[in-house]
């Protein structure tokens, strides 16, 4: 049996887990141990673990014996360090991002794996845990959020913090809109998917009427860039890249912009050299959730892209990822060798070390 151990997020405005206080009691009660690494920000406190007889420490990860799991969610702290450890998390360097390079040198100077989330994939190759519901109904209810404040006023968008649960959200949201939500135009692009469902359900409980729901085929059967994008007001992109595609909006597009006022961006690539709106170059963060698009000079169009939308609505997010997450856990954690689903992980992980 090994350890897990779940490591506190750096990240600034991060509130999620990817276990909850009764997911490390299961786990624990399969004989695997876990530790709770100490933390003030995670949506579940310290004494939530306690109650159910879950150890909190405040060790930190380096200071494991390298044979304990560590898992997190999102990025590490920048540093040349290497790392022994064998990490479960969001690694954000498997498709070329700008800071792979370093993340992948880390790892392959001290010995450690990553096992990452995102490529945690099942037979059929679907992901096995994901936060992309959560992130597309925080993403769409956000560029509501940004619409409203804007067609006001030009003024930065105020900082952001995390909310109660999805009923504060939509409430926030339609006081925020006020009439204009029946007059309201948005854009889902990739609606089919997990982020793109999670969108639109939050657009129909605030009760926006003026849906444009596109998915791969009529994307395909568009031409690029996308000019049916200008007839909306709010534009949410939920397509998960995969490869090179070319840009649906772009500087030709912006030039003709007169409505398109605010961009949702729940798929947030900037760094990767497939980013299909290459009209931003850096993710946004919750103290400053919007930057103006380039090429918006004469009509300002206000893109938002956060990294990890789902943090907004923690608890819920937490809850629905760390339940489909908690039987691979089991498994990883109660077998000598891996099982197809983190096998498979560790196999990508090995190969772009090596292309790197």
């Amino acid at each position: 049996m090994k350890t897990i151990y779940l490591r506190s997020e750096t990240k600034k405005g991060e509130c999620r887990s990817p276990l909850t206080p009764q997911g490390a009691k299961i786990l624990m009660a399969a004989g695997i141990t876990v530790l709770v690494e100490s933390s003030t920000t995670r949506t579940f406190s310290d004494q939530d673990y306690r109650d159910l007889g879950i150890e909190i420490t405040t060790v930190p990860w380096q200071d494991m014996p390298t044979d304990v799991l560590i898992l997190g969610l999102k990025e590490l702290p920048v540093s040349d360090e290497p790392i022994a450890h064998d990490h479960i998390y969001f690694a954000h360097a498997f498709k070329g991002q700008d800071e792979a390079p370093q993340i992948l040198a880390r790892f392959n100077n001290g010995g450690g794996r990553i096992f990452d989330i995102e490529f945690l994939t099942d037979a059929d190759n679907r992901r096995v845990a994901a936060f992309g519901y959560w992130a597309g109904f925080v993403g769409a209810g956000l560029g509501l959020l940004g619409y409203g404040h804007y067609q006001q006023q030009q003024t930065i968008f105020p900082a952001i913090t995390p909310f109660a649960n999805k009923e504060s959200f939509i409430a926030a949201i339609q006081s925020q809109l006020g009439n204009n939500v029946n007059e309201l135009s948005v854009m889902v692009m990739g609606a089919l998917g997990r982020c793109g469902s999670g969108a639109t359900d939050l657009l129909k409980a605030v009760g926006i009427d003026k849906l444009t729901l596109w998915d791969k085929q009529e994307y395909d059967e568009s031409p690029k860039p996308i000019t049916a994008i200008l007839s909306q007001d709010v534009f949410i992109n939920s397509v998960y890249l995969k490869g090179d595609i070319p840009p649906m909006i772009d500087q030709s597009l912006l030039a003709d912009n007169s409505k398109l006022r605010i961009i949702s961006d729940v798929s947030c690539d900037p760094n990767s050299a497939n980013n299909p709106l290459p009209v931003y170059d850096a993710i946004t963060n919750m103290k400053q959730p919007f930057v103006q698009a380039k090429y918006s000079e004469h009509h300002p169009v206000y893109v938002q892209a956060i990294d990890h939308l789902p943090t907004l609505l923690p608890k819920e997010s937490s809850e629905e990822f760390a339940g489909a997450l908690l039987l691979h856990l089991l498994q990883l954690g109660s077998e000598n060798e891996c099982s197809d689903v983190w096998q498979k992980a560790v196999d990508i992980f090995e190969r772009i070390k090596c292309n790197g």
